[in-house]
């Protein structure tokens, strides 16, 4: 990866809003969202539960439309573009991570991150190529033909991160990737995630988890579809407090 120009916009919201009728009602899903991504920041989208930021990463992934407002990608409105043009978008120009890793249990290591290649006209050869590439940046080069079933749940994790690099996207998203995780594997996927950002990567990261966001050099958080702070964080946050699933269960039992 290239190293980052932070003078790069990828993404510009203007005064974007989101609304969903739901019966007799309206839910404002997001409110004059005004914000930049730019390139090789590496970003993280805090809130609870309903307070509009999976919207805001779903408009970011070109998953969804903003009902008001516009949406600039690399210098172009995107706002309104067709399906088809947001499914090219998606194919060619994000890296979507999840928090239940969405791997195909019936295709091995090297298949599953082979995935989004499909629908670009490269051969086989140079597709598996790349596939190890990315693999050997993950730490997993000797689980190329095991399936997803007999990897643990920060391997499987890892893999998702692969296949999110392997058409080298202009952008990363990562929703709640250490939700389903223990301490140790969400402590490996962050410290994956800052080598990736200082690697050049953009990343942005959503999360509800205060100690994932601290790891982010930048920290955005919505309430009731509004962006509420936007403020640097340059200190990232690399000691040894629970993440991910060990957090919750902490913060249950506290």
């Amino acid at each position: 990866m290239n190293k980052p120009h932070h003078d790069q916009p990828v993404f510009c919201f203007h005064d974007v809003a989101k609304r969903y009728p739901m019966g007799q009602t309206v839910v404002h899903a997001l409110r004059d969202v005004n914000m930049e991504v730019r390139e090789g920041e590496y970003l993280a989208v805090l809130g609870p539960s309903g307070s509009g930021k999976s919207t805001l990463m779903h408009i970011m992934g070109f998953m969804d439309q903003p009902t008001d407002g516009r949406v600039v990608f690399e210098g172009r409105d995107v706002g309104r573009a067709s399906p088809r043009r947001r499914a090219m978008l998606r194919r060619t120009k994000v890296g979507f991570v999840f928090q239940a890793f969405n791997l195909l249990p019936k295709l091995s290591v090297v298949d599953n991150v082979l995935v989004p290649l499909i629908y670009q006209n490269i051969g086989r050869r140079e597709s598996v190529r790349r596939a190890r590439r990315v693999l050997e940046m993950v730490g997993l080069e000797d689980r190329l033909g095991h399936m997803p079933g007999q990897l643990s749940g920060g391997q499987r994790q890892r893999v998702a991160i692969a296949r999110a690099l392997v058409n080298q996207p202009r952008i990363i998203l990562a929703d709640e990737p250490t939700g389903n995780l223990d301490s140790q594997s969400a402590a490996m996927v962050l410290e994956l995630f800052d080598r990736l950002h200082e690697d050049g990567a953009t990343l942005v990261l959503v999360t509800h988890d205060e100690g994932v966001a601290r790891r982010a050099r930048r920290r955005v958080v919505v309430r009731d579809g509004r962006v509420t702070e936007d403020s640097d964080q340059p200190e990232a946050a690399t000691g040894n407090e629970p993440v991910g699933a060990a957090a919750s269960e902490g913060r249950a039992s506290a």
